[in-house]
This record gives structure tokens, C-alpha cells and sequence, in this order.
């Protein structure tokens, strides 16, 4: 967001989000790369950060990963045509 701010026009701002922070949760712990205390931390800063979101210019809601990484494609193809 920082860079957003000094370069409003030459930057897309794409907010990634979780289907629920129960989902996060659940999708971290199934990952097994990280210990409970790391995934609680991560969980409490999660809720400050989807806080943000409306900062920016686009949300991808993150149901499906691959449907998600097409949409972040289309976002950022278009973005770089206009």
C-alpha cells in the first residue's frame, strides 16, 4: 500500500482473501509447515490485515486455488494492457 500511495496510477493493489479465517486456520494446520503457536499468530494478524482490504483495488476471494491464481492473471494482464 505504501507504494500504492506514491504511485496511485501505475499500481494494482490485489488483496488475496480466505473463504473464512476458519478456513485459513484449517488450511495451515493441514499444510503442516508451521507449529500452532505460528499459526495463531498468524490467525490474530490475519484479522487485522482482512480489515484492510478495502484499501485495496481488488479482492480475490481465495475459494479455490487455481480459480484464484486465473482470476490474479486477468487481473494483472488487464492492468498492464490499459
Amino acid at each position: 500500500m505504501r507504494i500504492k500511495s506514491k504511485f496511485p496510477q501505475e499500481t494494482l493493489a490485489v488483496f488475496v482473501k480466505p473463504p473464512s479465517v476458519d478456513e485459513l486456520k484449517r488450511r495451515l494446520k493441514q499444510r503442516s509447515t508451521e507449529s500452532d503457536e505460528k499459526i495463531n499468530m498468524r490467525i490474530a494478524k490475519a484479522h487485522v490485515e482482512l480489515a484492510t482490504a478495502p484499501q485495496f483495488d481488488k479482492i480475490i476471494k481465495n475459494y479455490d486455488l487455481d480459480v484464484a491464481k486465473a482470476e490474479a492473471y486477468e487481473l494483472v494482464k488487464s492492468f498492464i494492457q490499459e
